[in-house]
């Protein structure tokens, strides 16, 4: 029987690879990556805690929320339920869809269209390369362990569709273009 550990008063199963060849498919699993982890193919879990950092290069669902330690890189899509938090940066080759909040230590780039339904806390620039979306409010570049400069605070994004932005700096590029890899479209 494999290894589970507790966070949150849910049980993970715990997976000590560094590498999977292929898809990783687990709708139903809450799962826990204990080392630094590269998926080659499609990732789908219920919930994701990853105490290290994170790279899968196609499609990247989780149905509920995710932690992730280090950095997170995703070759196409990203689907996450309800919260997101990653500790170190992230970068997103498509579109990027949250269904509650997103923390991100570092800086944020998407390729595509990006939609968050509540608030956002960046601690440098966010970088999207299609529409951006935040249902809620909009921190941008407030990391405490270095000074921030303006262009840590920056918002660069081809078209703003909506949030508060309670701190940072909007500057929209002008490109409406689709750049979502799937095609999908923003509700």
């Amino acid at each position: 029987m494999k290894k589970t550990k507790e966070f949150y008063g849910i049980k993970f199963k715990v997976y000590t690879d560094k590498k999977i060849e292929g898809d990783f498919i687990k709708p139903d699993e809450a799962v826990y990556f204990e080392n630094n982890i590269e998926i080659t193919g499609r990732l789908e879990v219920k919930c994701l805690k990853a105490e290290k950092s994170i790279n899968v290069h196609k499609s990247y669902i989780v149905k509920e929320w995710e932690e992730v330690g280090g950095y997170q890189e995703v070759g196409e899509s990203q689907e996450v339920g309800e919260s997101q938090e990653v500790g170190g940066y992230q970068k997103v080759g498509g579109y990027q869809k949250v269904g509650g909040y997103q923390k991100v230590g570092w800086y944020q780039e998407v390729g595509g269209n990006c939609e968050i339904k509540d608030g956002v806390n960046i601690g440098l620039y966010i970088k999207v390369k299609g529409t951006y979306k935040v249902g809620k409010r909009i921190f941008v570049g407030i990391c405490g362990w270095k000074d921030i400069t303006d262009k840590d605070k920056k918002i660069e994004v081809e078209k703003f569709l909506g949030g508060e932005i309670v701190y940072g700096n909007l500057i929209e590029t002008g490109n409406t273009k689709d750049n979502s890899l799937s095609g999908k479209k923003l509700k």
